[in-house]
């Protein structure tokens, strides 16, 4: 009897080895949290930032560009490129996935910068993007990597080699995700709320650029300029809080005053959207680990007005 005992105390422990790593409800983790896990197993960090890798990341951190989780459809005439905003296909995803080191048991952090009010996007599109393809054990470093210095935390500039992993991708999590389609039923029926979260500005006039409304310019990734009809107007800049030089997500209190200011109904289903969808995914993030909305009321747009803007016979509000 005492040894069956002992054989159970020692497959609990192991068992509670197993699930150290546990994840906050709002899957945003501090420097602390980070610094008293960096030597986990099962604990992976993503570095998501456009540059700055190779200067100086966090100790044993892998880098991941848009290319490692994103894709480019269509053609644009005006960019000579293909027009990015779509959430990567399985097989880059997976791939990208194993060569990060990523088993079905890890834990992924992923982080930006810190430095600017919307940096904090960066980690939220590639957290979002996982959780598309079912790896829900991912959350943010809150502040990002400036946030990460200024607490102390370990940074090295050698690129991190790390062990293949064996993640395979089985399932989608296709509430999350919104269609042209899904689009269309929230422009005729009201039943989703849409959000721009390329924020508002008054119609200004420029020969060379053309008009603009919601958002700061004309971006030549879309084929015209509008929103969508009733669409709520609020950048994902303001969801974020500035301290000492870094910025940090808001909590509730802001984000629901920052709502309030953008008319935004903290409990109606969403759709958020800019022109290719980076902009949204922070407003995602806010409004699940933030708000607490479920997956299936609270959508990104991928590809956003860059997809929508190429469908014939929709209409956009100019005012």
């Amino acid at each position: 009897m005492k040894k069956v005992l002992g054989t159970v105390v020692v497959g609990a422990v192991l068992s509670m080895s197993a699930m150290a790593l546990d994840l906050p409800a709002n899957h945003l983790v501090d420097a602390t949290w980070l610094k008293a896990n960096l030597g986990d197993k099962n604990l992976v960090v993503v570095d998501v930032r456009k540059k700055g890798y190779k200067k100086g990341h966090v100790k044993g951190a892998v880098s991941w560009k848009g290319k490692d989780f994103r894709e480019s459809r269509y053609y644009s005439k005006i960019t000579k490129k293909g027009i990015p905003g779509y959430v990567g296909a399985p097989l880059t995803l997976e791939r990208t996935l194993k060569k990060s080191g990523v088993n079905k048991d890890s834990v992924i952090v992923f982080y930006a910068g810190g430095k600017k009010a919307k940096d904090f996007r960066d980690a939220a599109l590639a957290m979002y993007t996982v959780e598309y393809y079912g790896f829900d054990n991912a959350a943010m470093l809150d502040g990002g990597f400036a946030g990460w210095k200024k607490a102390g935390g370990a940074v090295e500039t050698k690129k991190t080699k790390v062990k293949k992993g064996n993640y395979k991708i089985t399932k989608f999590n296709q509430g999350i995700i919104a269609t042209g389609e899904d689009v269309d039923e929230a422009v005729w029926t009201g039943v989703y709320q849409t959000v721009d979260t390329n924020g508002k500005q008054e119609s200004t006039k420029n020969t060379k650029k053309g008009s603009h409304w919601y958002g700061t310019a004309k971006d030549p990734r879309r084929a015209k300029e509008g929103h969508l009809p009733g669409a709520k107007a609020m950048h994902i800049k303001v969801l974020a809080a500035k301290k000492d030089g870094v910025y940090y997500v808001g909590d509730k209190a802001q984000v629901l005053a920052e709502y309030k200011k953008a008319g935004i109904d903290p409990n109606k289903p969403v759709i958020w959207y800019c022109n290719t969808g980076h902009l949204a995914a922070g407003g995602w993030f806010v409004q699940k680990y933030i708000i607490g909305m479920k997956d299936g009321d609270n959508r990104v747009y991928a590809g956003s007005m860059a997809d929508y803007t190429r469908w014939p016979k929709r209409k956009l509000d100019k005012k």
